[in-house]
C-alpha cells in the first residue's frame, strides 16, 4: 500500500473516532433527549362561554364590542322580559288565590271540628236522657205489669168491674210499649259504643266518653278534609318552586359577566333573536396556562398543585407557575423514533402549568427548567 492512500485511511480512520466520541458525549437529537431537556409552550388565556342558560328572546341591549375589557358583574346584553314578566306575576295571583283557599279550608277544618265536638257532648247528653227515659219506662211498665195482674186476679173473682180490667191491661201494654220504644232509641243513639261502654251506662248512668259511630264519620270525613288541605299546600309549594324558577330565568335575560377579562366574539347583534342556552360570547379570563410534554420517566415530578420554575423567554425572567394537571397524551403526541441501538416508543404525558402574573402576555413561550 503506498504511503498517500495509508494516510487518507489513517486521516478516515482518525475522523470516525472522533465522530463517533462527539455522538455518544454530546447531546442527541432524538425524541427522548429533546423531552429531557427542553420543555416549552404558548402561553395561553382560559375562555368562557357566555351563555343565556334556558331562556331565550330578543336582544334589546348590547353595549359592548370585541376586544373591550369588562369587569366581573358587568352587564354584557339583555333580553326582552316581557313574556317572563307577565308570567311571573301570574304565577304570583294563582299563589294568593291558593293561599286564600288554603286559609278558607282551614277555618272550615276548624269548625267542622268544633261542631263535631258540640255535636258529641250533645249526644252523650241525649243519651243520657234516653237512659233515664229508659228507666222510668220500666218502672211505668212493671208497675202496669203489676196492676194487671191483679187486676186480672180480681175480674175472676168478680172483685172489679170488666171495664177497670180493660183499663189495666190497655195501661200494661201501652207501657210495654213504652219500654220498648224507649229502648230502641237508646240503641239507636249508642249505636258503635262499646261493650265495656253500655256496661258504664247501665251502671252509672254517664255517656261521656262513649264512641258513636255518626261522630266517628263525621271525624273521618276531617281527616279526609286535612288529607285535601294537605293536597293544596302541596300545590302551593309547586306554584312557589315555580315562581322561583320563573324568577330566576328572569334575572338570567340579563347576561353578567362571570368574572374579568377581554370580549373575543360577540355572536348577536341588537334585535336578533337568541335561542335558549346559546352563547352570547366569548371571553378571554386573566387565567393563563400552557401545555408541556414530558417523558414517563419525569412525569411524577409533576403532581397537581406543585410548584415549578418558568422561564419566561421574551421578558428573560423567572416566573412560579403552578401544576394543574398531568395526564396521557393523546395517541398523536406519543413519539416513535430511531435511537442507536433500534426502534422505540416514546410515551408522552400533557402537563398543563398555569402562571400568575401581569408581567407576561398570551402567546408568549414559556420554559419549564427542572434543576
Amino acid at each position: 500500500m503506498s504511503r498517500g492512500a495509508l494516510r487518507t485511511l489513517l486521516t478516515m480512520f482518525s475522523l470516525l473516532i472522533i465522530s463517533s466520541t462527539l455522538i455518544y458525549f454530546g447531546s442527541r437529537g432524538d425524541a427522548t433527549t429533546i423531552a429531557k431537556s427542553i420543555k416549552s409552550g404558548v402561553l395561553t388565556a382560559d375562555t368562557v362561554d357566555v351563555s343565556f342558560e334556558n331562556v331565550g328572546g330578543v336582544l334589546i341591549k348590547r353595549d359592548i364590542e370585541e376586544s373591550q375589557m369588562v369587569k366581573k358583574g358587568e352587564v354584557l346584553m339583555v333580553l326582552d322580559d316581557t313574556d317572563t314578566a307577565i308570567s311571573i306575576e301570574r304565577t304570583k295571583a294563582s299563589i294568593e288565590a291558593q293561599k286564600a283557599l288554603i286559609l278558607s279550608k282551614e277555618n272550615e277544618i276548624e269548625i267542622r271540628k268544633a261542631n263535631v265536638d258540640l255535636e258529641e257532648l250533645t249526644k252523650w247528653k241525649e243519651i243520657e236522657q234516653l237512659k233515664q227515659s229508659l228507666t222510668a219506662s220500666e218502672s211505668a211498665n212493671l208497675l202496669a205489669q203489676k196492676q194487671y195482674k191483679r187486676a186480672n186476679s180480681l175480674v175472676n173473682t168478680r172483685s172489679i168491674s170488666k171495664s177497670d180490667y180493660d183499663s189495666a191491661n190497655s195501661q200494661n201494654i201501652q207501657a210495654g210499649a213504652a219500654k220498648t220504644q224507649a229502648l230502641r232509641k237508646l240503641q239507636a243513639a249508642i249505636y258503635g259504643a262499646t261493650d265495656e261502654q253500655i256496661e258504664k251506662l247501665k251502671r252509672t248512668g254517664s255517656a261521656k266518653g262513649m264512641t258513636l259511630l255518626s261522630i266517628k264519620n263525621e271525624r273521618l270525613e276531617i281527616d279526609n278534609m286535612h288529607n285535601a288541605l294537605d293536597n293544596l299546600k302541596a300545590q302551593l309549594k309547586q306554584t312557589e318552586a315555580q315562581l322561583k324558577q320563573e324568577e330566576v330565568n328572569y334575572r338570567r335575560l340579563t347576561l353578567i359577566a362571570p368574572c374579568d377579562g377581554k370580549i373575543l366574539k360577540i355572536l348577536y347583534q341588537q334585535g336578533e333573536l337568541v335561542s335558549p342556552n346559546s352563547s352570547g360570547l366569548t371571553l378571554e379570563t386573566d387565567r393563563k396556562y400552557f401545555d408541556i410534554y414530558v417523558s414517563e420517566d419525569q412525569v411524577l415530578k409533576y403532581k397537581r398543585g406543585n410548584k415549578v420554575k418558568v422561564h419566561c423567554v421574551a421578558t428573560d425572567k423567572d416566573l412560579t407557575g403552578t401544576v394543574r394537571f398531568a395526564t396521557a397524551a393523546p395517541t398523536f403526541a406519543d413519539l416513535r423514533m430511531t435511537r442507536e441501538r433500534g426502534l422505540g416508543d416514546l410515551t408522552s404525558f400533557q402537563v398543563r402549568i398555569y402562571v400568575d402574573s401581569p408581567e407576561v402576555l398570551t402567546g408568549m413561550t414559556m420554559e419549564v427548567r427542572d434543576e
